[in-house]
């Protein structure tokens, strides 16, 4: 199995995309729920999310590997 495979089946996963949803709403809700002074806890979270939302655009581009490197072929 190679990694644009791995990471179709990865993201097509229940369990991982329950995980990733639970994640991001744990992330989202202190976010929301902070404090007006407390940017530091908003700082954290908001960081949390963009590290969760970079995972998934890596998973993404390692999934679409495959049809960029099908295309590409039919180019040449």
């Amino acid at each position: 199995m190679n990694k644009a495979d791995w990471a179709n089946n990865l993201m097509l996963d229940p369990n991982w995309q329950e995980v990733m949803s639970e994640l991001r709403s744990t992330e989202l809700a202190k976010f929301t729920n902070s404090d007006y002074h407390d940017v530091e806890a908003r700082e954290q979270a908001y960081i949390r999310l963009r590290t969760l939302e970079s995972i998934t655009d890596h998973l993404e581009g390692l999934k679409a590997q495959k049809a960029i490197d099908k295309k590409r072929w039919k180019i040449l």
